[in-house]
């Protein structure tokens, strides 16, 4: 009977022969025209919601932190920035049923939080605005267990889960509102004792500031997040023309004094 060894060059044969038809197969894949294609059409499109003030705004003087910035990427890519208004962004915390497409969206703004959720759905390249979590209430901290709280998520992906969670561990009863107008009306009847939504939508709630006042939510796992654009997931041309144009923006300090502009500097400070 034979004793020699296996051969192990075959091994090492069977291993080359199964990379070299994978690469083969990678050929076949279709080419990367996303940028190709916005050039030939000499648009981008930027999808965003009605109102996400200060990163979309109906003020065609100051339309928003995200407007200008991503009318400010479009220019340095010699592109015109077109700038499309949809009311399903923002109606759900999860942009995956934001109900977007290719033929609305080059990039999407207003609100996406540079989130693990986020990133399921879209690629995203942060704009170095910041947000978080925010309480609202007569005393400026959270009420006694056992109170109602009223929570907007808004449209940034901020964990609504883990907030859900936490609520409960406090003794405190979450109650959805839908939008700032519910969160207001939750409070002055007295429905609920505080509320809790994110940081920029604070500021577009219509509340008697001597009778309320916000402040930032103190608990474990609710820091500060990123926010960023949002682009399609395989559109890698336009990701990399559109990182070295912000980049560009960044160096030139367009950036910065955008940032000042619209008070969406970095710091989250109480």
């Amino acid at each position: 009977m034979s004793t020699r060894p296996p051969h192990r060059w075959r091994l090492a044969a069977i291993n080359i022969g199964a990379m070299v038809l994978l690469l083969g197969a990678a050929t076949f894949l279709p080419p990367d025209t996303s940028l190709g294609d916005r050039q030939k059409s000499g648009v981008l499109k930027l999808c965003v919601p009605q109102s996400f003030p200060p990163l979309v705004t109906e003020d065609a003087a100051a339309p928003g932190y995200d407007v200008e910035l991503a009318g400010a990427i479009a220019g340095k890519m010699e592109l015109r920035l077109q700038v499309n208004r949809l009311p399903s962004i923002g109606r759900d915390f999860n942009p995956r049923n934001w109900a977007l497409t290719r033929a609305q969206c080059d990039l999407v703004g207003g609100g996406v939080a540079d989130s693990v959720q986020s990133q399921s759905f879209l690629q995203t390249i942060p704009t170095q605005a910041r947000t978080g979590w925010m309480g609202i209430s007569a005393t400026g901290t959270l009420p006694e267990a056992g109170s109602s709280v009223a929570v907007l998520p808004g449209t940034s992906g901020l964990n609504r889960v883990a907030l859900s969670t936490w609520l409960r561990s406090q003794d405190l009863r979450a109650v959805l509102v839908r939008n700032p107008a519910e969160l207001s009306q939750a409070l002055e009847s007295g429905t609920a004792q505080a509320a809790i939504t994110e940081r920029f939508l604070v500021s577009g709630i219509d509340l008697d500031e001597n009778a309320f006042q916000p402040f930032w939510l103190d608990a474990p796992g609710f820091g500060s997040v990123p926010m960023a654009l949002g682009l399609w997931k395989g559109d890698q041309t336009l990701k990399r023309a559109v990182d070295s144009a912000l980049g560009e923006l960044e160096q030139s300090g367009f950036s910065e004094r955008l940032r000042d502009s619209y008070g969406v500097d970095t710091a989250l400070s109480s």
